[in-house]
């Protein structure tokens, strides 16, 4: 039930809410919403209007979304305290009261959290200054430990030490920074007490001493470095013609772009370096078309001479084709590769060219091959004949040497020297005929055997007569051997310069005369044999 003493009870109890003189909301001027609500309260005529206008605006603060507006609950409260002393309807003086009383209660419990959140964020983020402050005493050695990895375009290749030197230390650098202001933000959205909010900001503050200064001395001075770096890679490259390849050029203003989004760079040197390699890219883009346009006209060039070698290409493969020997067509080959080497070509030309004239060396070697391989038959033909001729004339040799005891020795000697006649006609290798006459080796032993045994029917005269025979058959064909020798010195001495006329005459005189000599010795030789011949037939017939 409503009454008077309640009211005194209520105003009691809730004064430390309204006026705590650490609140954060004790400090703050009047909100706009709380000076439309006050001028709508004050036009109101009627104290039970005023009473549900108070009543509500206390819902909607504490309802608000986010962090309940305190401020306004705890305004619009005191005003509303007082109108329950006035003259208010019963029935709504109840209900008002009841909520009256309700929202102050929610009101004190929603202030318990928020000071329980408050206390777990201060803790927080004292633990984490006290970690940054840690980390800043480490600070120094920390940033010459550091590494920065990135590729270094070649224009800047000479720097890289300093570039890693700095960028090392101010990634250091930066991630306190980063650490810093992120509580900073974070300070400003807690809800704590104002002078705990306060050294927390000194704090933060002392740290920051230590960390932007040098980050700020860091930054300029990899700023001017960098932008000292691509004034001089701009004027080395772009100052009057552009210089190498464009797509060396194209590389390296990529890699600087990259370079600049990499490095910690003040605003001013990243905007103007960038702006500055666009104009790289321009000048790039006016000599690419200047480019193209000569490497259309030169290309034209380059197909009017592919056009060229392609017609002695083919020429080359019809007449190879129709009637072409190996030798020809490499020679050709030759020539159209030294006319390629001499004529002005592109790279897609002459890649082209190339398979076209390997397609001809192709043919070429193709039918080099398919010569070489009918050499080779014709080869393997041939040796297959010799071994066969071979292997006959072996087996006549050992047919004969295992029947040599069934011939006369003039039948014997006739096989055996047709044999050997074979043998030296034979197209047989100079191991393999020498194989086959020492097979018939034996036979020339039995052969004298044989016409020794003749020689023993003779009779004693008959025997005599045919040993001087022979003795003077020696006898002549050793003189005839002197008379040879001398007629060679003769004419040795006659093919001499240095004869006069008259030694020459005598000379070719005596070379007559031991012609004549010759003639007559040979004769006698021929005589005596005759007679041996006649003598060992008479022994066959008896």
């Amino acid at each position: 039930m409503y009454n008077q003493n309640s009211i005194e009870e209520v105003t009691m109890s809730e004064t430390d809410l309204i006026d705590h003189p650490d609140s954060p909301e004790s400090h703050e001027k009047q909100t706009p919403e709380f000076a439309a609500f006050q001028k709508a309260f004050e036009l109101k005529p009627d104290v039970d209007w005023k009473l549900q206008l108070a009543i509500d605006f206390m819902e909607q603060s504490l309802a608000k979304e986010g962090t309940p507006h305190f401020r306004n609950f705890w305004d619009a409260r005191r005003l509303c305290l007082p109108l329950f002393r006035e003259n208010v309807s019963p029935m709504l003086r109840t209900v008002l009261w009841n909520k009256y009383s309700e929202l102050s209660k929610e009101a004190r419990r929603l202030k318990e959290i928020l000071d329980e959140q408050s206390a777990f964020a201060t803790e927080q983020i004292e633990i984490a200054i006290q970690a940054v402050e840690k980390d800043i005493e480490q600070i120094g050695q920390t940033a010459k430990t550091g590494n920065f990895n990135i590729a270094l375009p070649p224009a800047l290749s000479h720097q890289a030490d300093f570039y890693k030197g700095l960028q090392s230390q101010l990634n250091v650098l930066n991630v306190q920074a980063t650490r810093i202001n992120g509580l900073r933000k974070e300070l400003i959205k807690t809800e704590m007490r104002v002078r705990q909010k306060n050294k927390f900001f000194q704090r933060l503050s002392l740290i920051g001493n230590t960390v932007f200064p040098k980050r700020k001395e860091l930054i300029k001075q990899i700023s001017d470095q960098f932008s000292a770096d691509v004034d001089q890679f701009i004027q080395s490259n772009f100052s009057n013609e552009l210089r190498g390849s464009l797509f060396n050029l194209r590389d390296d203003i990529k890699a600087l772009q990259g370079l600049a989004k990499e490095l910690t760079l003040n605003t001013g040197t990243f905007s103007q370096t960038r702006v500055r390699l666009s104009e790289c890219w321009d000048k790039m883009r006016g000599e690419e078309k200047e480019r193209k346009k000569e490497w259309s006209q030169q290309k034209a060039a380059f197909k009017d001479n592919a056009d060229l070698v392609r017609q002695k290409i083919n020429e080359a493969r019809e007449i190879f084709e129709k009637d072409g020997s190996v030798p020809e067509g490499n020679i050709k080959i030759d020539e159209i590769s030294a006319f390629m080497r001499k004529t002005e070509l592109g790279r897609d030309e002459v890649k082209s060219l190339r398979e076209e004239l390997n397609g001809l060396r192709t043919l070429v070697h193709d039918k080099a091959r398919t010569a070489e391989e009918t050499r080779q038959q014709h080869e393997a033909e041939k040796n297959r004949q010799k071994k066969e001729k071979f292997h006959s004339l072996k087996d006549l040799a050992l047919n004969l040497l295992r029947q040599a005891e069934t011939y006369e020795p003039e039948a014997l000697t006739a096989e055996r020297d047709d044999i050997l006649k074979q043998i030296q006609e034979a197209a047989i290798t100079k191991i393999e005929k020498q194989e086959i006459e020492k097979l018939l080796k034996p036979i020339k032993e039995i052969i004298a055997n044989k016409k020794e045994l003749e020689l023993l029917k003779l009779s004693d005269d008959d025997r005599q007569a045919l040993q001087q025979l022979k003795e003077i058959l020696t006898q002549r064909k050793s003189r005839r051997q002197e008379i040879k020798d001398q007629l060679e010195q003769l004419r040795k001495g006659a093919g001499s310069s240095t004869l006069d006329f008259e030694k020459a005459m005598s000379v070719n005189e005596q070379i007559n005369e031991e012609k004549d000599r010759l003639e007559k010795a040979s004769q006698g030789i021929r005589e005596i044999e005759q007679k041996i011949s006649e003598l060992q037939k008479l022994v066959n017939k008896g």
